[in-house]
């Protein structure tokens, strides 16, 4: 290789360093969260259960992305939870919290941190510390433990059912206190449970809702001009709430 093209070499890859530090330079791997959510029913034929995996991915800045400011950043990906009620009807944990909703982001709730404050999994921590560290030693723990643990009432993502499973326009929020006034009387919610796991991320909810399948993500109901700000939360609803893809 005569010197010319040495030099080539090298400049490319000091172009190529100084881009990954400038656009990520991240010295800590992303870490991965496997969970798996379980959704449990009471109803007067008996309970029933549903349950899914969804992965988190979480990303730690580094380079001119911390120097910014830019914050750890989580990607999820996987599908709601589904309960059959027989013909009650489906009830489904989407993977979108209420309070992401009221707030206009497009968080993915999966719920899998919910049960597990992070002072009882601190992992390897160290004084002194930053707080990516400990983040990171947090998520080694129950990578590690694989814990199992019952969600918050008030950490719950947001639950709702289709009065038609073809018309994703038919979407009714459910309230976890009050199933019965969306199922009948008799149906009432035990808990949804998590539990961190290494299976594969669960698909096939195109299957029990085909219109996921046909068009590109959208609200489920289109907004009025002028009304979204006022509109219920369940209105803010889109298909990313209910399958999200990979990047």
């Amino acid at each position: 290789m005569n010197h010319g093209a040495k030099l080539g070499l090298i400049g490319l890859a000091v172009i190529m360093a100084m881009g990954w530090w400038i656009f990520d330079g991240s010295t800590t791997w992303p870490r991965t969260l496997h969970c798996r959510r379980i959704l449990t029913v009471d109803t007067p034929e008996g309970q029933r259960s549903g349950s899914n995996v969804v992965e988190l991915k979480i990303h730690f800045p580094g380079g001119m992305t911390r120097a910014l400011g830019y914050a750890v950043r989580a990607k999820g990906r996987g599908e709601a939870t589904v309960v059959d009620l027989g013909s009650r009807g489906l009830l489904f944990a989407t993977v979108a919290s209420e309070a992401s909703l009221a707030s206009g982001g497009v968080e993915f709730y999966a719920g899998c941190e919910a049960p597990f404050p992070r002072e009882q999994f601190p992992g390897k921590f160290v004084q002194g510390g930053s707080a990516d560290d400990q983040y990171v030693d947090y998520l080694d723990e129950l990578n590690r433990k694989k814990p199992r643990g019952d969600v918050p009432l008030k950490h719950l993502p947001m639950l709702v059912r289709f009065r038609d499973l073809n018309d994703p326009t038919s979407v009714e929020r459910v309230d976890p206190s009050d199933l019965a006034a969306s199922f009948g009387v008799g149906v009432k919610f035990v808990g949804m449970t998590i539990e961190i796991t290494d299976a594969s991320v669960t698909k096939g909810i195109e299957s029990v809702l085909p219109w996921l399948t046909s068009r590109d993500p959208q609200r489920l109901r289109p907004p009025s001009p002028g009304t979204l700000s006022g509109a219920p939360l369940v209105n803010k609803l889109t298909d990313n709430d209910f399958r999200k893809l990979p990047e």
